[in-house]
């Protein structure tokens, strides 16, 4: 895929080394047809009837030809890569600089990376320092033009020239009283093109030709026109025509009809203005993005879109990747669409797709690019305690954290089950701003819970924001456990009489110690597993009244 701004470059270089290519090879059919009839004529010296059904035939087979060529280098598509070439070698300096950027490929997303954009600006770059066109000069053009008319001419003259007498003395008088042949009379033109004008003498030929344009910008303006070699024809150019105008030939004292030239343009974009509409919860005041091609939003924000073109157009779609396809409404009254209360749920890329009443369509879509940012989960730490602890059933448990969110906590605090029980919420602080960190601290005593040893008590930090949907969202930290161990363990004290009996208590104790620490982790890891899996499948809900906690 070659990037829409080195397309828009290359189109004009491709259009001149097309039209150049059309114009020698139409020329090639006439001029072989032409010669081809006069050694027929010449050599055989044919007249009648006969004859001049054969030099027609030999014309029409030219015709039929040139109709071919020109249908062929309509369905011809363009290679850039020879376009390419062809600018590379009349400007080695580039240096295969061209050819690589054509080579780029973007990412899945439709952009392109920075060492993508860095040979795709210079070769921009380069464009804009050295005109491409002029591999093929606007001179060349107007010779291969004049070339083509003339052979075409040849060969008019003869097939047309075995006439009778008769015949030839009207025709002669046909062309007194037509005098001259100006190409290409009525036309339309793309705005920002040249016209090219040739006015085909029947007759004497004057001294001077004149052009006379009228309705341009500057109101009107005469200029000459050059003669052609030894062809009875004068040729000049109307160049970068941005109106309608009408022109019409003058000489010898005498003038043409006015011939009406419409110019044409193909739909563009000219600038999108952006209206955003953020969710309530984000406390986020409207905002407005005058000319632009990017928005980025928390998703569910609502965006009103203006876009203003450089001509009315008939229909107007932003087409995504996907070939989704979302429908502009059209302003009647002035060239502008709109695309209302679109909500941005997910980024995604589309391509701004125009149709004017003509049925033409924009030539390079502009690209727009939604970034849906989502709304995340509070962000939450415990730093004391730290891990598992292993406490008595008298202690006090110093808790202290922070909490924050993008958008502002609702509430935090903190959260315990004791012994594999339902959740029990205690709220340490409230309305917290977005981005703000809220430090906390909590003091847990133990004794009020008449604990029991080998008791599990686990704990959790726990936090409320705002969901997507604007509801209540509760999210939880991962869980840490507490163990109550014995009471006597502090106090009891160590036996120093016997020492031959003390290896044999703490030899018969071990499998009774290990099994009831082995039975104690196993119950952490099915708790925080249970926990865990909660959290992941439906998260927690926030209680309807202080107490106990209940999970979706």
């Amino acid at each position: 895929m070659i990037p829409p701004e080195l397309l828009a470059r290359l189109e004009p270089v491709a259009r001149r080394h097309r039209r150049l290519q059309l114009r020698r090879e139409l020329a090639l059919c006439y001029g072989i047809a032409a010669i081809a009839g006069l050694g027929l004529i010449g050599l055989h010296g044919l007249t009648g009837f006969w004859s001049t059904a054969l030099v027609r035939l030999l014309g029409a087979a030219a015709f039929a030809a040139a109709i071919f060529v020109w249908w062929r280098w309509r369905q011809q598509p363009v290679d850039w890569h020879w376009v390419a070439g062809e600018i590379e070698a009349r400007h080695p300096e580039l240096n295969t600089l061209l050819l690589a950027a054509l080579e780029q490929q973007p990412q899945p997303d439709g952009s392109f990376n920075f060492l993508q954009q860095r040979v795709v600006s210079q070769a921009l770059e380069h464009s804009r320092k050295k005109r491409w066109t002029d591999g093929v000069p606007g001179g060349q053009l107007v010779r291969a033009q004049a070339v083509h008319l003339g052979t075409l001419a040849c060969l008019l003259l003869v097939v047309f020239g075995l006439r009778s007498s008769a015949e030839k003395a009207a025709v002669q008088k046909a062309i007194e009283a037509v005098g001259v042949q100006i190409t290409p009379g009525d036309a339309s033109l793309e705005k920002g093109q040249s016209l090219i004008i040739f006015a085909r003498f029947a007759g004497p030929l004057p001294a001077g030709v004149d052009l006379v344009l009228a309705g341009t910008p500057d109101g009107g303006r005469t200029q000459p026109l050059v003669k052609s070699l030894d062809d009875p024809v004068f040729g000049g150019s109307v160049s970068e025509a941005q109106s309608d105008f009408t022109y019409r030939i003058e000489y010898s004292g005498q003038r043409s009809r006015d011939f009406k030239v419409k110019v044409f343009e193909h739909p563009k974009l000219e600038r999108a203005d952006a209206d955003l509409a953020y969710p309530a919860y984000t406390g986020l005041p409207a905002r407005r993005i005058e000319n632009t091609r990017r928005l980025t939003a928390v998703e569910g924000t609502k965006v009103q879109l203006a876009f203003q073109f450089n001509k009315p157009v008939a229909r107007a779609q932003l087409v995504a990747r996907d070939q989704s396809a979302i429908p502009l409404d059209i302003v009647t009254n002035r060239p502008a669409a709109l695309l209302k209360d679109f909500a941005i749920e997910e980024s995604k890329t589309y391509d701004l797709q125009l149709v004017d009443a003509d049925g033409r369509t924009n030539k390079v879509p502009a690209h727009f690019v939604f970034e849906a940012l989502k709304n995340r989960q509070p962000e939450l730490k415990l730093t004391a305690p730290r891990g598992d602890q292993r406490v008595s059933a008298i202690e006090e448990i110093t808790f202290s954290g922070e909490a924050w969110d993008d958008f502002g906590l609702r509430a935090y605090g903190l959260g315990f089950m004791i012994g594999g029980g339902d959740a029990q919420f205690m709220q340490l602080g409230d309305d917290a701003r977005p981005g703000e960190k809220r430090p906390f601290s909590h003091v847990l005593p133990l004794e009020p819970m008449r604990l029991a040893p080998d008791e599990l008590i686990a704990y959790f930090i726990w936090a409320d924001d705002t969901g997507p949907d604007g509801e209540v969202r509760r999210t939880a930290s991962d869980m840490y456990f507490a163990e109550v161990r014995p009471f006597e363990e502090i106090f009891r004290e160590a036996a120093g009489g016997d020492q031959d009996q003390q290896p044999q208590q703490q030899q018969q104790g071990q499998p009774q110690g290990g099994q009831g620490e082995r039975l104690a982790e196993l119950q952490k890891q099915i708790i925080s597993a249970t926990w865990k899996l909660q959290r992941q499948a439906a998260g927690i809900k926030a209680p309807a009244a202080k107490g106990k906690s209940s999970f979706e």
